[in-house]
C-alpha cells in the first residue's frame, strides 16, 4: 500500500530549520500549491516551533513510501 506526503522544510526566524509534514497528500499536489501553502504559514504566523516563527521556504518534497507488509 503507498502512501503520500507533503513535506515543507523552512527556515525560522531564529536561524534554524523546521519541517512540517501533511500526511495523506494527493498525489497530483503541484509546486504552485505547495509553495502558496507555505507563504500562508508564513504569513499567518500559525506555526512558532520553539517560539520562532517560520521566515522564509527552503523546499517541499512530494514522499511516496511503498509498504509491503510480510506475514512473520
Amino acid at each position: 500500500m503507498a502512501t503520500l506526503k507533503l513535506d515543507m522544510s523552512f527556515k525560522r526566524a531564529d536561524g534554524y530549520n523546521s519541517k512540517i509534514t501533511v500526511d495523506n497528500a494527493r498525489a497530483d499536489v503541484t509546486a504552485a500549491e505547495a509553495g502558496a501553502m507555505m507563504d500562508m504559514l508564513i504569513t499567518t504566523g500559525i506555526f512558532q516551533p520553539s517560539g520562532s516563527p517560520l521566515a522564509e521556504k527552503v523546499s517541499a518534497q512530494l514522499i511516496t513510501t511503498e509498504v509491503t507488509e510480510l506475514e512473520v
